[in-house]
């Protein structure tokens, strides 16, 4: 634990790679990847919801570089206070430091995509950790009662892209998993197929070496079992 402790946030990472790419792609194209981590049983404690946002740049025949930035707003401790009274410094960590993390927790880890997605999702994204790396907003597990330019936790921190809808409220069991979903169907208008994934995401950000679990996008077996916030 302490050696994650000791991980510098990192929001933002930039990956500039001669790749190989579907042919068929021209130009600038846009990916997210939500996940959603938890134990079994499911405690609010050892929950997490992050997303990865990817811009894909055409460079010639079947070759691309590409950016990524992950929202993965954590208290800098990386204690996970439900109880905490008062909101305390968070910082926002990359992709791959985050599923160690979680997963050295004991948490299985679900994901939602890759989808391709519109460049105003991408864009918000990068205002959204922006914001986040200020220093302004803390982090608060709860943060019920609490404006979001003041304090946040991690659902929100990924819901609030989409500013022009009501706060995403999630109620007990809706942690996890099931937030994660949640945060995906908000994400919706921006997303052009959501029934298609582009695997070949995966294997540019090097994710075949975690054993993250692939959920669709209608209703999940997980929403079986909880109760879906709308």
């Amino acid at each position: 634990m302490m050696h994650f402790r000791s991980i510098l946030a990192a929001g933002l990472t930039i990956a500039s790679l001669a790749l190989t790419c579907p042919a068929s792609r021209a130009c600038d194209s846009y990916y997210v990847l939500i996940f959603g981590s938890q134990r079994t049983p499911n405690r609010a404690k050892y929950t997490h919801t992050f997303a990865t946002f990817v811009k894909v740049t055409d460079e010639g025949p079947g070759q691309c570089s590409f950016e990524a930035h992950t929202i993965s707003w954590l208290p800098q401790t990386l204690d996970v206070r439900i109880y905490a009274l008062l909101p305390e410094c968070g910082a926002n960590f990359e992709l791959h430091d985050t599923l160690r993390f979680v997963l050295s927790e004991e948490e299985r880890v679900s994901v939602w995509g890759p989808y391709q997605a519109e460049k105003e999702l991408y864009d918000r994204a990068i205002e959204q950790i922006a914001w986040l790396e200020e220093g302004k907003v803390h982090y608060k597990a709860v943060d019920s009662g609490y404006p979001t330019w003041l304090a946040s936790n991690c659902i929100h921190a990924v819901a609030d892209i989409n500013r022009e809808a009501l706060r995403l409220r999630v109620f007990s069991p809706g942690f996890g998993e099931v937030a994660s979903y949640a945060v995906a169907r908000r994400l919706t208008k921006w997303l052009i197929d959501p029934n298609t994934t582009h695997d070949w995401v995966l294997d540019m950000l090097d994710l075949r070496c975690y054993p993250l679990i692939r959920r669709d996008w209608e209703r999940p077996e997980i929403l079986k079992r909880s109760q879906f916030p709308r």
